[in-house]
């Protein structure tokens, strides 16, 4: 079985400002980071608590959750640092 990846690239234009993106229908695992490694990323699944209940990828790092089930994941986050790409891949 051929695996498939998804890459995306969201912009984070503003600072403090929760971002989401919906994974693939399908996808089984993710990874997700900052383009620029000098600050670190603020991670949720759940909108609006980014900025109180979240995971904390910390500079330079990547975030990696395997075997996912389920779906219509969102996944949630913000950087205290204007225009940001957070990189995500998705594999199915």
């Amino acid at each position: 079985m051929e695996s498939k990846s998804t890459i995306a690239n969201v912009d984070i234009v503003l600072a403090n400002t929760e971002y989401s993106y919906a994974l693939p229908t399908g996808a089984k695992r993710f990874k997700i980071k900052l383009r620029n490694p000098g600050y670190p990323l603020q991670l949720c699944v759940v909108s609006g608590e980014s900025n109180t209940t979240y995971y904390n990828i910390a500079q330079g790092k990547t975030h990696e959750e395997k075997d996912i089930k389920g779906t219509g994941i969102t996944l949630y986050f913000r950087t205290t640092v204007a225009s940001q790409v957070a990189e995500v891949i998705s594999f199915k």
